[in-house]
């Protein structure tokens, strides 16, 4: 293994989401090499929340929209500077910077093999040792004010948005799960101003606690670690995190592969449609009026009292 002050470089998934399901092997990364300088390659849109990352010393912008002559100039930049590359975008930027320790060229995995693990797997030999520090994300005392004033303890938050549309929980379901629980527990529905609309009428109902359009990732993390007792979401970046904070999680699945993305965490349930052949179809488009993510709201509710009760020692997890 290479000296622990050796300056890393890792080259990190584009999109949020890839992003939060590679947090674990960056938790093992810094264990590792505690005292190395680690430099994130980041996309436009994940650049914030790297900065605000604890275990991440530099951060820099690589946009793959950009005319081909930037990213050669961003390339040549990097020659030379560091010891180890870490690379979850399975590039040819290790072997055209030299770097003499790099995570390996070579890599084929099975479709059912969780992303988590997948990362995980690519830095084993660079970063052998178990895990003994874990992200967290700094906000300023004001934000943290902020979001304590609201006294939202114990709280089941919702976020069934995605930028794919079909992986998006329909709003009249997600209406009715509500009315099964808004008498029992305080509600918070999290998403980006963008889905406001697809909300409206469930942020009209009494008790719900709108934060749609109102909170960065940073104070999602924040959020979630100090106010969930339970996270409802569908296969997005949200719920990753909310696995990766190892809270409560419902998932909700329909065209996508449960097994590379299902909630980690001690306490949690993927529900999905058994009943349809086509389901994963791994598809961007659908011509079947996304029947997979019509999930019964009863069901739904009854796995969320599941998980509920099982936290407090009254009943096992048994919900399909």
């Amino acid at each position: 293994m290479s000296n622990q002050s050796d300056n890393i470089i890792i080259n990190f998934p584009t999109n949020i989401g890839d992003v939060i399901l590679s947090l674990p092997a960056l938790d093992k990364i810094r264990s590792n090499y505690p005292k190395a300088k680690i430099t994130a390659i980041a996309s436009p849109s994940t650049k914030e929340f790297f900065l605000k990352n604890n275990l991440i010393d530099e951060v820099l912008i690589f946009d793959k929209r950009a005319r081909p002559i930037v990213k050669l100039k961003f390339t040549l930049k990097l020659r030379g500077k560091y010891k180890i590359m870490v690379d979850f975008k399975h590039s040819m930027l290790p072997l055209l910077l030299g770097i003499p320790v790099h995570t390996p060229s070579l890599r084929r995995f099975s479709n059912k093999v969780h992303i988590v693990d997948k990362y995980l797997k690519i830095i084993e030999k660079i970063a052998p040792k178990k895990a003994n520090l874990k992200s967290d994300f700094i906000l300023e005392d004001n934000s943290k004010s902020k979001w304590d004033d609201l006294n939202l303890k114990k709280a089941i938050f919702i976020a069934c948005t995605s930028l794919s549309k079909i992986k998006q929980y329909p709003p009249q379901l997600i209406a009715e799960v509500i009315d099964l629980l808004a008498n029992k527990y305080k509600i918070i529905i999290l998403g980006m101003e963008s889905e406001r609309k697809f909300y409206k009428d469930i942020l009209k109902k009494e008790g719900v606690v709108d934060l749609v359009g109102k909170t960065k990732m940073e104070d999602i993390f924040y959020l979630l670690k100090n106010f969930a007792c339970l996270l409802l979401g569908v296969d997005s970046s949200i719920t990753h995190m909310a696995s990766y904070l190892d809270l409560s999680v419902v998932a909700l699945f329909g065209p996508t592969s449960y097994e590379r993305s299902y909630p980690r965490s001690k306490h949690s349930l993927a529900l999905k449609r058994e009943d349809l052949e086509c389901v994963p179809c791994e598809s961007g488009d659908c011509d079947k009026n996304i029947e997979c993510m019509d999930i019964n709201p009863q069901r739904v509710a009854a796995a969320i009292e599941e998980i509920i009760a099982e936290i407090k020692g009254h009943t096992p997890i048994s919900t399909p």
